[in-house]
């Protein structure tokens, strides 16, 4: 495009340039104070911000590993109080009597056991006080106690109340057979208390833990209270917004296991892994790790974790963001409150240094403006003239559908003002149902910028029309957003002549058929159903709506060439002579050759010629594979099955089971699998059968 001329004179080219270079010099100085006070301000801020941080992490960390060590000390303590137990001499020669299969030891070393339970779960809180010893086959109903069980998981002998061990008890146990923690995460027991769980295995008294195979297990469930949950208090702890929370990953969720500050009490309450910014998610997943996040009731929180040994969870030491910060954030406000007044400062002066370039500027602004404004009507005329003159219609609208140019053909066909188009919605002027089309294909061409094309069928004054429309993205620009431009062309005489042109072809196309029937009655209606099988077949393998036609009318014509056969030849029952087997091999070309020059919307003469090659390349023409084209390949498979399941002067017709297995047979060597398996697709499971099923019968 060519440039705009330049009407400055040399004064006022002089007078631009020095109010120029004092708007630039302005800018630049405040530019350049702004930055470096920007720089500094950054600075500062972030190592103050840093300094604090580190701090916190420090605090917090310190807090989150007393607290992991002070719980992991509690669950060692209970599993040293079953160890002792699992180490009595006198349970381990118990073990070792049941194990060898011994006489069963009299009831006073059963009491001792039960004694040695119940004095131990009375001293180490795991049996309730007032509570008295009871046999193991006695149904227990409680929430903790201790327990011996052989390695079968059958009780041998429980503190009073001890309830049915649950299977996460035994499943523990396992784990301490193995040489690991046998340890029952905590769950909600049967009284609606959290309980944990606690198992250790007893070997022989000769017998070396790691080697010698468990012979049972001392268990125990236990409450876990006050106790234990007072291990996650810090002392002497003075932040009003500090929390310490034990918590567990468990499929795919955060089980918060220690009551919440919020009131919620142990295991209510279970938030998703994923769940964005989640601070204990973020301390189970990277313990020892420091972070800024939320935290259960979405407040924002310093926070780090520590994993206790030997147990799957992990302390949460957590302290509300405004409160932990807000005093180095009062800082902070301080310094951007000074650094604002100054830049307001350095700004207000630069406003004062444009103004006056700017008021030099002004009247040639204004000549400028006046020009590109008589340019820009004058393009815009030439534009008017040139689309007005056009017989289509043409009409621009934005992503909302709302009309941003119309030339008059357009305005004429709708009875509206051309100026009177713009900004109305495209559906108010031409209708709902009309533009429904237009604007689907506008979406698409401003969303992929590719022109697009389609044929849309209307009706105007009871009239029904045939419309062209192409329809063409058009790039945004200042002050105009992106719109599509749809141009319309009325085809409906074009479109009229077609539908002519293709029924007189399908009339020449019936008519041969027709010819050709009625000089080979064993073979009538062979054309017109391997048309229709070809059709389906084609249409089943996904092939284009071009294709399928073309399979179609192949099908049709396929049999032309028998017009050069001899009707004896066509109607013999007998067999034939080689000569005659010559001339029928040749009808596919012949056919070919009748129909080549009719034009076709695809290849269906060369489908025709195709018909009779093999897949596995042995047919007469040394074709195969891919090199056949699909649309003969198609033809050929149900040419084949027509001609297998309809009756023949010299046989029956063949079963549609016989048929296909006959097809399967010869599929991947004279025919390609896929339009062998569309065609039993369709017999099978598209109701093929029963609308195929007259081909069997004979012909009148």
């Amino acid at each position: 495009m060519d440039e705009a001329p330049d009407f400055m004179s040399e004064d006022e080219r002089a007078l631009e340039n020095r109010a120029r270079r004092a708007t630039l010099l302005s800018l630049a100085a405040v530019a350049g104070v702004a930055l470096l006070l920007a720089v500094a301000a950054f600075v500062a801020v972030q190592r103050e911000r840093a300094r604090e941080l580190v701090g916190w992490q420090v605090r917090l960390g310190l807090v989150a590993d007393s607290r992991a060590l002070d719980v992991g000390r509690w669950v060692e303590a209970r599993f040293a109080v079953l160890n002792g137990i699992a180490q009595n001499a006198s349970v381990q020669l118990y073990m070792t009597n049941l194990e060898l299969g011994a006489p069963s030891a009299d009831a006073v070393e059963g009491q001792y056991l039960r004694n040695l339970l119940d004095a131990t779960a009375m001293r180490e809180g795991f049996l309730a006080q007032g509570q008295t010893a009871i046999d193991a086959n006695v149904a227990p109903s409680g929430e903790s106690g201790l327990a011996l069980i052989d390695a079968q998981m059958r009780p041998i002998a429980a503190t009073p109340g001890m309830p049915v061990p649950p299977p996460e008890l035994f499943a523990a146990a396992r784990e301490a057979a193995a040489g690991r923690p046998g340890l029952m995460d905590l769950v909600i027991g049967a009284t609606g208390k959290p309980v944990l769980g606690f198992a250790v295995p007893v070997y022989a008294i000769q017998g070396d833990p790691g080697i010698s195979p468990a012979l049972g297990f001392v268990v125990g469930l236990k409450v876990a209270g006050v106790d234990f949950f007072d291990r996650l208090r810090q002392p002497g702890d003075v932040e009003p917004t500090a929390e310490n929370l034990l918590v567990r990953e468990s499929a795919g969720q955060i089980d918060y296991l220690s009551p919440l500050a919020d009131g919620t009490p142990v295991l209510k309450r279970r938030l998703a892994v994923d769940t964005p910014d989640l601070a204990a998610a973020f301390a189970v997943r990277n313990p020892g790790g420091f972070a800024t996040l939320r935290d259960y009731r979405g407040r924002e929180v310093l926070t780090t974790g520590r994993v206790v040994p030997q147990t799957p969870w992990t302390v949460v030491r957590k302290i509300d963001r405004e409160a932990a910060l807000a005093a180095s954030d009062r800082r902070l406000t301080v310094t951007y409150a000074v650094i604002l007044a100054v830049i307001v400062a350095a700004m207000a002066g630069a406003i004062a240094l444009w103004r006056h370039g700017s008021s030099i500027r002004v009247s040639r602004l204004a000549i400028r403006h006046k020009l590109a404004s008589e340019m820009f009507e004058g393009l815009l005329q030439f534009v008017r003239t040139i689309t007005d003159s056009q017989p289509a219609q043409i009409v621009c609208s934005d992503a909302e559908g709302r009309i941003t140019f119309a030339n008059r053909p357009f305005a004429e066909t709708w009875g509206i003002a051309v100026t009177a188009t713009k900004g109305k919605p495209l559906a108010d002027v031409i209708g709902p149902a009309t533009a429904k089309p237009i604007e689907e294909a506008n979406r698409r061409v401003l969303a992929t910028g590719e022109p697009e094309s389609q044929i849309v069928a209307v009706e105007r004054d009871g009239r029904p029309l045939m419309w062209s429309i192409q329809h063409v993205a058009v790039a945004a620009a200042p002050h105009r957003p992106p719109s599509a431009l749809a141009v319309i062309s009325d085809v409906t005489e074009l479109d009229a002549a077609r539908r002519h042109s293709e029924a007189m072809l399908a009339q020449l196309v019936a008519a041969l058929v027709a010819l050709v029937d009625r000089r080979d009655p064993y073979s009538a209606r062979q054309s017109a159903r391997t048309a229709a099988v070809s059709a389906e077949i084609a249409a089943e393998m996904g092939l284009s709506d071009t294709e399928i036609a073309t399979a179609r009318q192949a099908g049709q014509l396929m049999n032309v060439g028998k017009i050069i056969v001899p009707r004896e030849t066509l109607v013999r029952s007998g067999p034939l002579s080689a000569e005659e087997r010559e001339t029928l091999s040749h009808a596919f070309a012949e056919s070919a050759a009748i129909v080549a020059d009719v034009p076709f919307g695809g290849p269906v003469a060369e489908t025709i010629r195709q018909i009779g090659e093999h897949w596995d390349g042995s047919g007469p023409l040394g074709l195969a594979g891919e090199g056949i084209l699909v649309t003969a390949r198609v033809v050929a498979v149900a040419n084949a099955f027509v001609a297998m399941v309809s009756p023949r002067a010299y046989r029956g017709a063949l079963a549609f089971d016989d048929a296909c297995r006959a097809l399967r047979e010869h599929q991947d060597k004279a025919f390609d699998r896929r339009p062998v398996s569309a065609l039993i697709h369709i017999l099978e499971n598209r109701g093929g059968v029963e609308r195929w099923a007259h081909f069997r019968e004979p012909t009148a």
